[in-house]
């Protein structure tokens, strides 16, 4: 049995604030390591299921998070960017029995998820078919492209919430409760691993119950940005539409064609951007 698991890093057990999310700061080689963790006890729990090969996706800034070297011989490593399919490249080489989330996080406009966003800063919002989404909504459904059900997620009790309403069937752990944007009441990491561990074994066990996310006849996206300069410059493409001083909407065929656009939206960048008040 093939397991892919997308692994973030805002919802892991002990992470609270950025200083623990990056290279170079402040107990970020905590945080790393704390994310390793998760995996593994996600792996455990796949493996005690009858799992025998892994997938993983590296999905948090750099993707270069995970200590690679403390994972099993049996599992792969997706890292680094720009990949189309962002934190779910490799689930296109299939087949997967299911796929396993750990350390996910609430979406942009959540008044009360622990460092919550949706996929990068440059967006203040993501809607499909006028209903707006998370990371993990959309994820679902990039799996669902492919067969593949999401059987298990892990992170802030927000998070969690938010889960259960859009995909009522999924296993959960909760790591820890939100007090504020950057601050949280923890389980220890040893805790946390444990349930992680526990909660992927009853998932995979469950199996032949589990289905992948429905995917809807539409996929109009919208991409409400933070600044206007983006959504400007988009406006010139004719088949995108300007629908708002902030937000660009599109319509495409399926979920991976979608997230290969939210992936161009996020990594983008001109060389030729003009320094204004110079030129002709």
């Amino acid at each position: 049995m093939r397991v892919y698991i997308s692994a973030d890093i805002e919802g892991v057990a002990g992470v609270t604030h950025l200083p623990t999310t990056g290279p170079g700061r402040f107990e970020w080689d905590l945080g790393r390591k704390w994310m390793t963790e998760e995996v593994l006890a996600a792996i455990d729990g796949a493996t005690a299921a009858g799992a025998t090969e892994f997938v993983i996706a590296d999905g948090h800034g750099s993707a270069h998070n995970l200590l690679v070297d403390r994972l099993p011989p049996n599992a792969r490593i997706v890292r680094s960017w720009p990949r189309p399919l962002l934190q779910m490249q490799g689930i296109e080489d299939g087949p997967f029995a299911a796929a396993v989330f750990v350390g996910h996080h609430s979406s942009a406009i959540s008044a009360r998820g622990l460092l919550s966003h949706t996929f990068t800063l440059t967006f203040r919002d993501i809607r499909l078919n006028g209903v707006s989404q998370s990371e993990t909504s959309l994820n679902a459904l990039v799996a669902a492209h492919f067969g593949v059900p999401l059987v298990f997620t892990s992170g802030d009790d927000d998070y969690i919430q938010h889960c259960l309403t859009v995909l009522p069937t999924l296993e959960t752990v909760v790591t820890k409760r939100c007090v504020g944007f950057t601050s949280a009441n923890h389980l220890h990491p040893a805790a946390s691993c444990a349930a992680i561990r526990t909660g992927v074994q009853r998932a995979l066990d469950r199996l032949a119950t589990a289905r992948p996310a429905p995917l809807p006849q539409t996929f109009r996206l919208e991409a409400e940005f933070n600044d206007r300069s983006q959504p400007e410059m988009l406006e010139y493409l004719p088949w995108l539409e300007r629908t708002g001083p902030f937000t660009i909407a599109a319509e495409f065929p399926d979920a991976v064609t979608a997230m290969k656009y939210i992936a161009f939206l996020s990594f983008y960048q001109s060389t030729g951007t003009p320094r204004y008040g110079e030129g002709g």
